[in-house]
């Protein structure tokens, strides 16, 4: 499969995380929208988080998510999932954004 962000998520780019654990990565966004603006990135493939069904990655994704809004924000903070090119996706393998304008 050629997708970049299973490529990142598997060190292939060497990419440096934020923040890791065994289901999913997180790394800085290379074209910012908020003065915070990382991508949690599950491990394992799927188009969408509509399509993220097993529990424990959907459990490690949000965990993650949850690590990386407490350590790089003030507590305050936007979380995104864009689903589909009509509502902003560009790449098509789940991830979310957690943004904010305040740094911790």
């Amino acid at each position: 499969m050629d997708c970049i962000f299973c490529k990142i998520a598997g060190g292939e780019f060497g990419t440096e995380f934020v923040a890791q654990n065994d289901h999913a990565v997180a790394f800085l966004d290379i074209n910012p929208q908020a003065k915070v603006h990382i991508l949690v990135v599950p491990k394992t493939h799927t188009s969408n988080v509509s399509e993220l069904e097993d529990p424990q990655e959907l459990l490690g994704l949000f965990e993650l998510i949850r690590e990386v809004a407490k350590t790089k924000t003030d507590g305050q903070f936007r979380l995104q999932f864009n689903t589909g090119s009509r509502e902003g996706q560009s790449v098509f393998h789940t991830h979310a954004h957690v943004l904010s304008n305040q740094a911790n």
